[in-house]
């Protein structure tokens, strides 16, 4: 692709040269995703409607346009899975001034409503400009991250170009940012992405208006100290008394610093925090530090100035004239995670109540501004104290993975709990939902390993032998290979395997035991109980790969979660497997994934669930499924 118009470090009057971004103009535009309060709700619907694509621009008469409104909205609330009532109520206005992505809902709208995707699959990507609320390498770990959740399901891989044109130009930008899609200042729009394709297209912006975080508040990453790098942790207590900055209490040079763990007076960790003495952000000078003093447009200035800039960012020369070097970069911003409490000084009451709620976090509910805040007493209602919470600001690894979905080619998902869905919502373990898989894996097919751990292909009655196979197809299958030779350290019977596609680990079970195989070095054997399941499972007979960090673990009628992050099982399981894959048997010995499609097998027979969890086929495994004339129950497939 091209490098266009890339909006970013903005100053005043100065262009794009040696194909880095310098300092323009900005231009902010106010959009209906924004909170405008001299704007009437309905004018703010109607800009919305139009803008993501549920209502027609032009109107014929007031009363067709008043039948298009209704409509339109019924749309909307279709979509954001709202009581479709065709009137502006309170959900439905809430719902349009969430932050939100800016690509329309509606797939006929605008640059979607065809089928989309790259011809090739080794996709490329380039990082054009940084945001100068994080370090530029946590930046570069959240976006390859982004994209890994996508190949982690497909047979796609990103290669990352550091000149060039690639396939996805990913940049920073404000207001008017050169593709006739302006951002629209903070809390809005977050960021926007254009379908498979030559120029612009494939490309993905970010509203640089923005306070991009990992989604938990400030991210600053520490130099020096004993921690090795790691990121400040705040709040932190340190003598007693709890920060949520860095701070220069307790040092003798006045060099900020902050503890990388909740308590410094136990573990003595901790960093020093970048100023603009030590390096800079983003810009074009690849991290040099401020020189004070700078010359800019003939005047001389010893500390970060925001002069030259409409979005108050505060930047520096990184050489004694800007004038004549154009070097320049973004001055850390220590200050962005202080809390901004009542009047009184006085902090956060958790859990207080608010309209006869109980809340034990921040909340945004009763302001229009959807800023975080609580309560400073037990009860607001009574005291009407508060004060507001610090802005965690948006995860840019969230936001990311979402719109690098749209430069592969999907459209938005009307499914809450998809990553494709168009509002934004912070998790903590994102985990892809089945639409989003179905989604991806329609354009691209399925992601293929070595040995396909993934699908988890019938290991049936648990032997010494196994085949390699394709993710996709049955051509190239391969085998039957000694397990023995493969992996030594296992033992004759094997109930169950997955790979975990994150780590690349390999686990495998047998009776109430199981290893962990990374390449040649393996862990274990460990009991069962290591993991949380109780002392009644005496073996897992099935493992079902369910999207990054989950997966399903069968034993009897009960399967449960295990979360390989925290690496123990999930709250609220055990649950029965009949209640959800119904018409299978509950005394299956194995299950797996196949193409898109789950197995139950027991004996010598299997039942199919399609991805609606309905049984649309059985069959016999030896035949069907291994289409093999040999002993079925002697064979495992991975």
């Amino acid at each position: 692709m091209r490098c266009c118009a890339l909006v970013v470090c903005l100053l005043l009057g100065i262009g794009v040269q040696n194909g880095w971004s310098r300092p323009v103009k900005s231009v902010l535009v106010t959009s209906p995703g924004n909170i405008v309060k001299k704007v009437a709700d309905v004018e703010l619907a109607q800009s919305y409607l139009k803008k993501f694509g549920y209502m027609v621009t032009e109107q014929h008469g007031d009363f067709r346009s008043k039948v298009s409104i209704a409509k339109a909205l019924k749309r909307m609330q279709r979509q954001m899975g709202l009581k479709e009532t065709g009137k502006l109520d309170k959900p439905t206005l809430k719902a349009m001034k969430r932050p939100r992505c800016g690509v329309p809902d509606v797939a006929n709208y605008n640059v979607y409503g065809g089928v989309y995707k790259w011809d090739h699959n080794n996709i490329t990507y380039r990082i054009l400009n940084y945001s100068p609320d994080m370090d530029s390498k946590l930046i570069d770990d959240a976006f390859a991250r982004a994209l890994r959740v996508w190949s982690d399901v497909t047979p796609l891989t990103f290669t990352r170009l550091l000149q060039g044109d690639a396939d996805i130009m990913i940049s920073f930008g404000t207001g008017d940012h050169g593709d006739q899609f302006p951002f629209d200042g903070k809390r809005g729009l977050l960021a926007h992405a254009f379908r498979p394709g030559v120029g612009i297209l494939g490309d993905a912006h970010f509203d640089n208006d923005e306070y991009w975080t990992l989604g938990k508040g400030a991210v600053v990453k520490t130099y020096a100290g004993n921690a090795g790098g790691a990121i400040c942790h705040f709040p932190f207590t340190f003598g007693a008394n709890s920060y949520t900055t860095c701070i220069t209490e307790g040092v003798n040079n006045s060099v900020p610093w902050c503890a990388t763990t909740a308590d410094y007076d136990k573990d003595k960790k901790y960093g020093a925090c970048p100023t603009e003495h030590t390096a800079v952000i983003g810009g074009n000078s690849e991290g040099d530090a401020c020189h004070f003093p700078f010359v800019f447009h003939g005047k001389e200035y010893h500390s970060c100035t925001s002069e030259g800039r409409t979005d108050g960012k505060l930047w520096c020369a990184t050489t004694d004239s800007y004038d004549r070097d154009q070097k320049f970069g973004f001055c850390p911003n220590n200050d962005t995670t202080v809390i901004v409490t009542s009047s009184d000084g006085d902090p956060c009451h958790f859990p207080f109540v608010f309209q006869s709620l109980a809340y034990n976090q921040c909340t945004t509910d009763g302001r229009t501004d959807f800023k975080l805040w609580c309560a400073t007493t037990d009860n607001y209602d009574r005291d009407k104290k508060s004060g507001l919470c610090p802005d965690l600001g948006y995860s840019l690894f969230l936001v990311a993975a979402h719109e690098f979905g749209h430069s592969l080619g999907l459209d938005h998902s009307n499914i809450r709990e998809a990553l494709m869905f168009p509002l934004h919502s912070y998790v903590e373990d994102l985990s892809l939902d089945q639409d989003d898989i179905d989604g991806i894996q329609y354009l691209y097919g399925e992601r293929t390993t070595q040995y396909s751990f993934t699908m988890n292909l019938v290991k049936h009655m648990k032997t010494l032998q196994f085949w390699k196979v394709s993710n996709k197809t049955d051509v190239g299958r391969t085998g039957p290979f000694s397990i023995s030779q493969s992996w030594p350290a296992l033992p004759a019977v094997i109930d169950s395997a997955f790979e975990d596609v994150q780590t690349k680990r390999i686990y495998f079970f047998s009776g109430n035991r199981f290893w962990v195989y990374t390449g040649s070095s393996v862990l274990g054997p460990h009991s069962i109980e290591k993991l949380g399941l109780p002392p009644s499972v005496q073996k897992v007979e099935g493992a079902l790969y369910r999207g990054k960090s989950k997966v399903f673990l069968f034993s009897g009628e009960n399967f449960w979660r295990f979360n390989l992050k925290t690496q123990m099982i999930d709250k609220g399981y055990p649950k029965y497997t009949e209640a959800s894959f119904g018409g299978v048997p509950n005394d299956a010995h194995d299950v797996f994934q196949h193409k898109g499609n789950i197995y139950f097998c027991r004996d010598l027979f299997y039942w199919r669930l399609n991805s609606g969890r309905q049984v649309d086929h059985t069959g016999n495994v030896k035949y069907d499924l291994l289409k093999s004339t040999s002993d079925s129950r002697s064979t495992i497939f991975l």
